[in-house]
């Protein structure tokens, strides 16, 4: 009977161990976000762009950081203004929450036509001083926006007339290996932002 009894205990224990040695190596679950988590991070593809000074960057540009890229314009009327003001208090938030947080913030120009480096380095500095803006002609911009699954629309008009680009109005995450990460879809609000990025940073950390 004694014997019976430390047999039973042993195998309840095993069975313990197997669990919890289970659950241990079980993946996190994903975080629910006011957007999504990629089911694997997707690598940016070959591109040459132009930034606010006139220079070359290539995609090796967001290795190392977390970058928070909005596609839009600087003569957008409404959401792509509103959705910068909101990414500039999510980049104070972070400095003051998360201010061991390498993070970096870009507007990617849509229309490269009316956006000169010079435009947008105006534009997207009134926003915060160290938002970088970019742009690059359409292949580049396409293959971007492409992985981004962000879809834009560029009317065939004289470049002096005032047209409106159609576009996705979304902030791509891409972490320090320089994939893209995540998506937050809209609405987007720097209280949703800030509220979900500690999540996905948990999540990417425990991978």
């Amino acid at each position: 009977m004694q014997r019976l009894l430390f047999v039973i205990i042993g195998a309840a224990a095993l069975s313990a161990g197997i669990y919890f040695q289970l659950q241990s190596s079980l993946p996190p679950e994903r975080p629910e976000i006011g957007g999504y988590i990629l089911d694997a991070p997707r690598s940016l593809p070959d591109f040459t762009l132009i930034d606010a000074n006139g220079n070359d960057v290539t995609n090796d540009e967001f290795l190392g950081d977390w970058s928070f890229v909005y596609f839009g314009y600087t003569y957008c009327p409404d959401v792509c203004p509103l959705s910068l003001v909101e990414l500039a208090k999510v980049k104070r938030t972070f400095e003051e929450t998360l201010p061991s947080l390498s993070d970096r913030y870009y507007l990617v120009s849509v229309d490269p036509r009316r956006d000169t480096p010079e435009r947008l380095n105006e534009y997207v500095t009134y926003f915060d001083p160290e938002f970088r803006g970019l742009s690059g002609d359409d292949d580049d911009l396409s293959r971007f926006a492409l992985a981004a699954a962000v879809v834009y629309e560029v009317p065939a008009a004289p470049v002096d007339q005032d047209y409106l680009v159609g576009h996705t109005s979304s902030v791509t995450v891409i972490d320090p290996q320089g994939r893209i990460y995540a998506i937050f879809t809209q609405p987007h609000t720097a209280a949703q932002i800030t509220a979900d990025f500690p999540e996905i940073l948990e999540y990417y950390n425990a991978q």
